[in-house]
Protein backbone atom coordinates (compact mmCIF):
# COMPACT_ATOMS: atom_id res chain seq x y z
CA UNK A 1 0.00 0.00 0.00
CA UNK A 2 1.10 3.23 -0.89
CA UNK A 3 2.86 4.53 1.98
CA UNK A 4 1.37 8.51 1.84
CA UNK A 5 -1.91 6.61 2.28
CA UNK A 6 -1.96 4.21 4.80
CA UNK A 7 1.63 2.91 6.87
CA UNK A 8 1.72 0.84 9.62
CA UNK A 9 -2.08 1.40 10.16
CA UNK A 10 -2.42 5.17 9.63
CA UNK A 11 -4.00 7.12 7.54
CA UNK A 12 -2.12 9.74 6.50
CA UNK A 13 -4.32 11.16 4.20
CA UNK A 14 -6.57 12.44 7.03
CA UNK A 15 -3.59 13.19 9.39
CA UNK A 16 -2.52 15.50 6.35
CA UNK A 17 -6.00 17.07 5.85
CA UNK A 18 -6.64 17.76 9.35
CA UNK A 19 -2.50 19.20 9.73
CA UNK A 20 -3.64 20.92 7.16
CA UNK A 21 -6.65 22.51 8.50
CA UNK A 22 -4.66 23.34 11.07
CA UNK A 23 -2.26 25.26 9.44
CA UNK A 24 -5.02 27.52 8.03
CA UNK A 25 -6.88 27.99 11.16
CA UNK A 26 -3.51 29.05 12.80
CA UNK A 27 -2.91 31.93 10.30
CA UNK A 28 -6.04 32.79 10.74
CA UNK A 29 -6.01 33.64 14.46
CA UNK A 30 -2.28 34.69 14.36
CA UNK A 31 -2.88 37.89 11.83
CA UNK A 32 -2.18 41.40 11.80
CA UNK A 33 -4.86 43.02 14.00
CA UNK A 34 -4.58 40.09 16.51
CA UNK A 35 -0.71 41.00 17.12
CA UNK A 36 -1.64 44.83 17.50
CA UNK A 37 -4.01 43.83 20.04
CA UNK A 38 -1.99 41.59 22.13
CA UNK A 39 1.47 43.07 22.29
CA UNK A 40 1.45 46.92 20.83
CA UNK A 41 0.01 48.93 23.45
CA UNK A 42 -0.76 51.83 20.94
CA UNK A 43 -2.11 49.64 18.35
CA UNK A 44 0.61 50.29 16.00
CA UNK A 45 3.06 48.02 14.91
CA UNK A 46 6.32 48.71 12.93
CA UNK A 47 5.99 47.74 9.28
CA UNK A 48 8.75 45.05 9.20
CA UNK A 49 6.64 43.38 11.93
CA UNK A 50 4.02 43.53 9.79
CA UNK A 51 5.63 42.17 6.63
CA UNK A 52 6.99 39.55 9.46
CA UNK A 53 3.24 38.23 10.33
CA UNK A 54 1.92 38.70 7.05
CA UNK A 55 4.97 36.81 5.77
CA UNK A 56 4.13 33.74 7.96
CA UNK A 57 0.41 33.94 7.16
CA UNK A 58 1.17 32.98 3.81
CA UNK A 59 3.53 30.36 4.36
CA UNK A 60 1.48 29.04 6.88
CA UNK A 61 -1.74 29.18 4.60
CA UNK A 62 0.43 28.09 1.57
CA UNK A 63 1.35 24.91 3.87
CA UNK A 64 -2.58 24.21 4.85
CA UNK A 65 -3.49 24.27 0.98
CA UNK A 66 -0.98 21.99 0.18
CA UNK A 67 -2.13 19.49 2.78
CA UNK A 68 -5.45 20.01 2.02
CA UNK A 69 -5.75 19.88 -1.33
CA UNK A 70 -2.94 16.91 -1.98
CA UNK A 71 -3.91 15.20 1.52
CA UNK A 72 0.14 14.16 0.83
CA UNK A 73 3.15 14.88 2.85
CA UNK A 74 5.13 14.39 0.13
CA UNK A 75 3.74 17.49 -1.63
CA UNK A 76 4.54 19.69 0.91
CA UNK A 77 8.32 18.18 0.46
CA UNK A 78 8.14 19.14 -2.75
CA UNK A 79 7.22 22.34 -1.70
CA UNK A 80 9.77 23.46 0.78
CA UNK A 81 12.32 21.66 -1.44
CA UNK A 82 10.91 24.42 -4.18
CA UNK A 83 11.30 27.37 -1.98
CA UNK A 84 14.57 26.39 -0.67
CA UNK A 85 16.24 26.61 -4.16
CA UNK A 86 14.11 29.42 -5.47
CA UNK A 87 15.72 31.27 -1.66
CA UNK A 88 19.50 30.06 -2.92
CA UNK A 89 18.78 31.37 -6.53
CA UNK A 90 17.76 35.53 -5.34
CA UNK A 91 20.95 34.93 -2.80
CA UNK A 92 22.99 34.37 -5.94
CA UNK A 93 21.58 36.99 -7.73
CA UNK A 94 21.99 39.55 -4.98
CA UNK A 95 26.08 38.17 -4.27
CA UNK A 96 26.38 38.38 -8.30
CA UNK A 97 24.61 42.12 -8.44
CA UNK A 98 26.59 43.13 -5.12
CA UNK A 99 29.30 42.59 -6.95
CA UNK A 100 28.05 44.37 -10.18
CA UNK A 101 27.47 47.36 -8.13
CA UNK A 102 30.61 47.67 -6.44
CA UNK A 103 33.11 46.36 -9.27
CA UNK A 104 36.58 46.33 -8.31
CA UNK A 105 39.38 48.47 -9.03
CA UNK A 106 41.96 47.68 -11.52
CA UNK A 107 44.87 46.77 -10.45
CA UNK A 108 46.88 48.41 -13.02
CA UNK A 109 44.71 51.70 -14.46
CA UNK A 110 45.21 51.96 -18.07
CA UNK A 111 45.28 55.87 -17.50
CA UNK A 112 44.70 58.13 -14.59
CA UNK A 113 40.96 58.32 -13.51
CA UNK A 114 39.26 61.16 -13.92
CA UNK A 115 39.15 63.00 -10.35
CA UNK A 116 35.58 63.05 -8.65
CA UNK A 117 34.09 66.20 -7.88
CA UNK A 118 34.24 66.92 -4.49
CA UNK A 119 31.08 65.55 -1.92
CA UNK A 120 28.34 68.46 -2.04
CA UNK A 121 27.48 68.84 1.87
CA UNK A 122 25.63 71.01 4.51
CA UNK A 123 27.70 72.68 6.93
CA UNK A 124 25.46 75.07 9.72
CA UNK A 125 23.01 74.91 12.45
CA UNK A 126 20.71 73.84 9.67
CA UNK A 127 21.94 70.46 10.19
CA UNK A 128 21.12 70.09 13.82
CA UNK A 129 18.06 69.63 15.18
CA UNK A 130 15.81 71.43 12.74
CA UNK A 131 13.78 69.27 11.55
CA UNK A 132 11.24 67.86 14.48
CA UNK A 133 8.91 64.69 13.94
CA UNK A 134 5.00 65.63 13.61
CA UNK A 135 2.06 63.01 13.78
CA UNK A 136 0.29 65.52 11.87
CA UNK A 137 2.80 66.24 8.90
CA UNK A 138 5.12 64.08 9.65
CA UNK A 139 7.67 66.89 10.27
CA UNK A 140 8.08 70.13 11.23
CA UNK A 141 10.60 72.53 11.81
CA UNK A 142 11.00 73.66 15.58
CA UNK A 143 9.25 75.96 16.77
CA UNK A 144 11.46 79.54 17.47
CA UNK A 145 14.59 78.19 15.25
CA UNK A 146 17.03 80.36 13.61
CA UNK A 147 19.10 78.20 11.95
CA UNK A 148 22.06 79.12 9.31
CA UNK A 149 22.25 76.38 6.45
CA UNK A 150 25.49 76.66 4.18
CA UNK A 151 25.27 74.11 1.13
CA UNK A 152 28.96 73.48 -0.43
CA UNK A 153 30.60 71.34 -3.02
CA UNK A 154 33.81 70.87 -1.55
CA UNK A 155 35.01 74.17 -0.60
CA UNK A 156 32.49 76.28 -2.95
CA UNK A 157 29.83 77.81 -1.22
CA UNK A 158 26.71 77.15 -2.98
CA UNK A 159 24.13 79.09 -0.66
CA UNK A 160 24.44 80.33 2.73
CA UNK A 161 21.61 81.57 3.91
CA UNK A 162 19.61 81.94 7.29
CA UNK A 163 16.02 80.51 8.23
CA UNK A 164 13.92 82.11 10.38
CA UNK A 165 11.14 79.93 12.07
CA UNK A 166 8.45 81.27 14.08
CA UNK A 167 6.78 79.79 17.06
CA UNK A 168 3.90 78.04 14.84
CA UNK A 169 6.49 76.37 13.30
CA UNK A 170 5.94 78.00 10.11
CA UNK A 171 9.05 80.17 8.20
CA UNK A 172 8.87 83.86 8.91
CA UNK A 173 7.94 86.60 6.51
CA UNK A 174 8.60 90.03 7.03
CA UNK A 175 6.50 92.52 5.81
CA UNK A 176 5.86 95.96 6.19
CA UNK A 177 2.66 96.99 8.83
CA UNK A 178 1.73 93.46 9.59
CA UNK A 179 -0.95 94.77 12.28
CA UNK A 180 -2.32 96.93 9.23
CA UNK A 181 -3.15 94.35 6.53
CA UNK A 182 -6.39 93.01 7.17
CA UNK A 183 -6.25 89.36 5.11
CA UNK A 184 -4.12 86.62 4.82
CA UNK A 185 -2.21 84.48 2.58
CA UNK A 186 -1.62 80.69 3.31
CA UNK A 187 1.07 79.51 1.31
CA UNK A 188 1.71 75.79 0.85
CA UNK A 189 4.00 73.34 -1.10
CA UNK A 190 7.75 72.01 -0.62
CA UNK A 191 11.33 73.62 -0.87
CA UNK A 192 9.96 76.34 -3.51
CA UNK A 193 7.39 77.51 -0.97
CA UNK A 194 9.32 77.51 1.72
CA UNK A 195 12.73 78.91 0.00
CA UNK A 196 15.24 76.81 0.29
CA UNK A 197 18.39 78.37 -0.28
CA UNK A 198 17.36 81.86 -0.25
CA UNK A 199 16.86 84.47 2.82
CA UNK A 200 13.62 85.02 4.41
CA UNK A 201 13.73 88.07 2.90
CA UNK A 202 13.84 86.78 -0.54
CA UNK A 203 10.97 83.93 -0.67
CA UNK A 204 8.14 84.02 -2.77
CA UNK A 205 5.37 84.56 0.35
CA UNK A 206 8.03 87.65 1.19
CA UNK A 207 7.90 88.92 -2.28
CA UNK A 208 4.12 88.33 -2.78
CA UNK A 209 3.24 89.81 0.35
CA UNK A 210 5.37 93.03 -0.56
CA UNK A 211 3.75 93.78 -3.48
CA UNK A 212 0.61 92.79 -1.89
CA UNK A 213 -0.05 95.31 0.97
CA UNK A 214 -3.74 94.28 2.34
CA UNK A 215 -2.37 90.74 2.96
CA UNK A 216 -0.50 88.87 5.71
CA UNK A 217 1.44 86.25 4.12
CA UNK A 218 1.97 82.78 6.12
CA UNK A 219 4.55 80.35 4.65
CA UNK A 220 3.15 76.85 5.61
CA UNK A 221 6.00 74.87 3.00
CA UNK A 222 8.73 72.64 3.91
CA UNK A 223 11.32 71.09 2.15
CA UNK A 224 9.68 67.34 0.96
CA UNK A 225 6.12 68.31 1.35
CA UNK A 226 3.25 67.62 -0.84
CA UNK A 227 -0.48 68.65 -0.89
CA UNK A 228 -1.28 65.82 1.40
CA UNK A 229 0.62 68.32 4.36
CA UNK A 230 -1.79 71.04 2.84
CA UNK A 231 -4.82 69.26 3.60
CA UNK A 232 -4.43 68.12 6.49
CA UNK A 233 -3.48 71.29 8.27
CA UNK A 234 -6.67 72.70 6.54
CA UNK A 235 -8.53 70.02 8.39
CA UNK A 236 -6.73 69.96 11.51
CA UNK A 237 -8.19 72.85 13.14
CA UNK A 238 -4.78 74.77 14.09
CA UNK A 239 -4.76 77.32 11.76
CA UNK A 240 -7.90 79.27 13.87
CA UNK A 241 -5.38 79.97 16.51
CA UNK A 242 -2.14 80.31 14.36
CA UNK A 243 -3.73 83.13 11.24
CA UNK A 244 -5.53 85.97 12.92
CA UNK A 245 -7.17 87.50 10.09
CA UNK A 246 -10.82 85.75 9.04
CA UNK A 247 -10.59 86.15 5.14
CA UNK A 248 -8.27 85.36 2.33
CA UNK A 249 -7.03 83.04 -0.01
CA UNK A 250 -4.62 80.12 -0.63
CA UNK A 251 -1.28 79.58 -3.04
CA UNK A 252 -0.56 75.95 -3.26
CA UNK A 253 2.96 76.11 -5.18
CA UNK A 254 3.10 72.49 -7.47
CA UNK A 255 5.97 71.06 -8.98
CA UNK A 256 6.53 67.88 -10.73
CA UNK A 257 8.51 65.99 -7.46
CA UNK A 258 5.01 66.44 -5.77
CA UNK A 259 2.79 63.70 -7.98
CA UNK A 260 5.08 61.04 -6.14
CA UNK A 261 4.93 62.72 -2.64
CA UNK A 262 0.95 62.72 -2.74
CA UNK A 263 1.09 58.51 -3.87
CA UNK A 264 4.46 57.60 -1.65
CA UNK A 265 5.72 56.40 -4.05
CA UNK A 266 9.39 53.82 -3.47
CA UNK A 267 11.89 56.69 -3.85
CA UNK A 268 9.82 59.04 -1.34
CA UNK A 269 9.22 56.65 1.25
CA UNK A 270 13.19 55.35 1.71
CA UNK A 271 14.42 58.73 1.26
CA UNK A 272 12.57 60.81 3.72
CA UNK A 273 8.57 60.18 3.53
CA UNK A 274 7.77 57.40 5.48
CA UNK A 275 5.79 59.05 7.87
CA UNK A 276 4.40 61.87 5.98
CA UNK A 277 0.37 61.64 5.90
CA UNK A 278 -1.41 59.15 3.94
CA UNK A 279 -4.68 60.25 2.12
CA UNK A 280 -6.45 56.72 0.18
CA UNK A 281 -10.36 56.54 -1.05
CA UNK A 282 -12.64 54.26 0.79
CA UNK A 283 -15.08 52.14 -0.32
CA UNK A 284 -17.44 54.76 -1.09
CA UNK A 285 -14.66 56.91 -3.11
CA UNK A 286 -14.41 59.39 -0.28
CA UNK A 287 -10.67 60.69 0.70
CA UNK A 288 -9.96 59.64 3.89
CA UNK A 289 -6.46 60.00 5.85
CA UNK A 290 -5.19 56.19 6.87
CA UNK A 291 -2.17 57.72 9.28
CA UNK A 292 0.75 57.75 7.34
CA UNK A 293 2.59 55.76 4.87
CA UNK A 294 4.07 53.17 7.55
CA UNK A 295 0.93 52.81 9.30
CA UNK A 296 -1.78 53.26 6.57
CA UNK A 297 -0.01 50.32 4.15
CA UNK A 298 2.69 48.37 6.43
CA UNK A 299 2.85 45.61 3.45
CA UNK A 300 4.15 47.84 0.81
CA UNK A 301 6.67 49.70 3.25
CA UNK A 302 7.62 46.89 4.15
CA UNK A 303 8.43 46.25 0.59
CA UNK A 304 9.66 49.13 -0.45
CA UNK A 305 12.15 48.80 2.57
CA UNK A 306 13.65 45.55 1.94
CA UNK A 307 13.91 46.73 -1.72
CA UNK A 308 15.75 49.41 -0.62
CA UNK A 309 18.69 47.20 0.28
CA UNK A 310 18.37 45.02 -2.18
CA UNK A 311 21.51 44.66 -4.52
CA UNK A 312 19.26 43.51 -8.05
CA UNK A 313 16.93 46.67 -7.25
CA UNK A 314 19.90 48.92 -6.92
CA UNK A 315 21.20 47.81 -9.91
CA UNK A 316 17.87 48.40 -12.08
CA UNK A 317 17.35 51.88 -10.21
CA UNK A 318 13.82 49.97 -9.31
CA UNK A 319 10.97 52.62 -7.96
CA UNK A 320 7.83 51.65 -8.01
CA UNK A 321 5.61 52.90 -9.87
CA UNK A 322 8.45 52.74 -12.44
CA UNK A 323 6.10 55.18 -14.33
CA UNK A 324 3.90 57.04 -13.43
CA UNK A 325 0.19 57.11 -14.78
CA UNK A 326 -3.51 58.54 -15.10
CA UNK A 327 -4.51 57.18 -11.55
CA UNK A 328 -1.31 58.72 -9.78
CA UNK A 329 -1.84 62.30 -11.62
CA UNK A 330 -5.55 61.90 -10.37
CA UNK A 331 -5.16 61.46 -6.98
CA UNK A 332 -2.51 64.19 -6.11
CA UNK A 333 -5.15 66.44 -8.11
CA UNK A 334 -7.93 64.81 -5.67
CA UNK A 335 -5.73 65.56 -2.45
CA UNK A 336 -5.47 69.66 -4.39
CA UNK A 337 -9.51 69.48 -4.39
CA UNK A 338 -9.89 68.01 -0.99
CA UNK A 339 -7.86 71.19 0.51
CA UNK A 340 -10.29 73.16 -2.02
CA UNK A 341 -13.33 71.97 -0.46
CA UNK A 342 -12.20 72.03 2.92
CA UNK A 343 -10.84 75.87 2.74
CA UNK A 344 -14.37 76.83 1.16
CA UNK A 345 -16.01 75.36 4.14
CA UNK A 346 -13.60 76.98 6.27
CA UNK A 347 -13.41 80.23 5.15
CA UNK A 348 -16.50 80.74 2.87
CA UNK A 349 -13.79 81.85 0.37
CA UNK A 350 -13.21 80.53 -3.12
CA UNK A 351 -9.94 81.98 -3.32
CA UNK A 352 -8.03 78.98 -3.99
CA UNK A 353 -4.75 78.89 -6.51
CA UNK A 354 -2.71 75.75 -7.53
CA UNK A 355 0.57 77.85 -9.22
CA UNK A 356 2.31 75.74 -11.85
CA UNK A 357 6.02 76.98 -10.82
CA UNK A 358 8.47 76.78 -13.81
CA UNK A 359 9.76 73.85 -13.22
CA UNK A 360 12.41 71.57 -15.64
CA UNK A 361 9.65 68.80 -15.56
CA UNK A 362 7.11 67.94 -17.59
CA UNK A 363 3.90 66.55 -15.35
CA UNK A 364 2.19 69.56 -16.11
CA UNK A 365 0.87 68.17 -19.30
CA UNK A 366 -0.32 64.95 -17.36
CA UNK A 367 -1.80 66.73 -14.53
CA UNK A 368 -3.64 69.18 -16.51
CA UNK A 369 -6.82 67.49 -17.53
CA UNK A 370 -7.33 66.65 -13.91
CA UNK A 371 -6.72 69.61 -12.33
CA UNK A 372 -9.46 71.27 -14.53
CA UNK A 373 -11.81 68.03 -14.06
CA UNK A 374 -11.42 69.04 -10.14
CA UNK A 375 -12.28 72.45 -10.80
CA UNK A 376 -9.35 73.84 -9.81
CA UNK A 377 -7.22 77.60 -10.18
CA UNK A 378 -4.56 77.25 -11.89
CA UNK A 379 -2.31 79.15 -12.69
CA UNK A 380 0.25 78.13 -15.07
CA UNK A 381 3.60 79.15 -15.80
CA UNK A 382 5.48 76.27 -16.26
CA UNK A 383 6.33 77.39 -19.88
CA UNK A 384 6.36 81.17 -19.04
CA UNK A 385 10.29 81.05 -18.25
CA UNK A 386 13.19 78.11 -17.67
CA UNK A 387 14.92 78.93 -14.43
CA UNK A 388 17.10 75.58 -14.76
CA UNK A 389 20.64 76.89 -15.48
CA UNK A 390 20.42 80.09 -15.24
CA UNK A 391 22.28 81.83 -12.41
CA UNK A 392 20.00 84.72 -12.18
CA UNK A 393 17.06 82.40 -11.98
CA UNK A 394 18.41 79.02 -10.44
CA UNK A 395 20.84 78.16 -7.94
CA UNK A 396 23.98 76.54 -9.52
CA UNK A 397 24.72 73.80 -7.83
CA UNK A 398 21.46 73.30 -6.23
CA UNK A 399 18.33 73.95 -8.82
CA UNK A 400 16.35 75.60 -6.34
CA UNK A 401 14.38 79.01 -7.52
CA UNK A 402 16.50 82.00 -6.35
CA UNK A 403 15.36 85.19 -4.94
CA UNK A 404 15.14 86.93 -8.40
CA UNK A 405 13.16 83.83 -9.87
CA UNK A 406 10.20 84.29 -6.79
CA UNK A 407 10.19 87.73 -7.63
CA UNK A 408 9.50 87.40 -10.94
CA UNK A 409 6.56 84.71 -10.01
CA UNK A 410 5.11 86.59 -7.26
CA UNK A 411 4.59 89.46 -9.61
CA UNK A 412 2.42 87.29 -12.10
CA UNK A 413 0.45 86.08 -8.87
CA UNK A 414 -0.64 89.17 -7.48
CA UNK A 415 -1.47 90.40 -11.19
CA UNK A 416 -3.37 87.80 -11.74
CA UNK A 417 -5.33 87.40 -8.49
CA UNK A 418 -5.80 91.12 -8.68
CA UNK A 419 -4.11 91.74 -5.11
CA UNK A 420 -1.83 93.96 -5.84
CA UNK A 421 -1.34 97.65 -3.95
CA UNK A 422 -4.44 99.19 -6.07
CA UNK A 423 -6.65 96.36 -4.92
CA UNK A 424 -9.39 97.71 -2.27
CA UNK A 425 -9.66 96.59 0.55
Amino acid sequence: MDWRIKRNGINTKRIALMAGLAFIGLALLLNEWTVKTLFSSDGVIAPRTAAIVWGFDLLTVAVGLVLVVSRSFARLIDLFVGLGITALMIFGAEKLFQRLNNPPLPVVPTEAPAPAPPPIHYEGSYTQDFFRPDELLGSRPRPGAVVSSTKKQGDAVIYDVVYTIDEHQRRVTPVDDPAGRDKFILFFGGSFTFGEGVNDDETLPYHVGRLAPNYRPYNYGLSGYGPQQMLAMLQSGLLDEAVAETDGMVIYTFIDAHVERAIGSMYVYNAWGDQMPYYALDRRGNLVRRGNFTTGRPMLSAIYGWLEHSEIAKYFNVNIPGELRDRHYAHAARIMAEARDTFQETYNSDQFYVVIYPDEGDYFEDMEVHLKAAGLKVLNYDERMKIEKDPDLSIIGDGHPTGNAHQIVAGWIVDDTGIGAGAQK
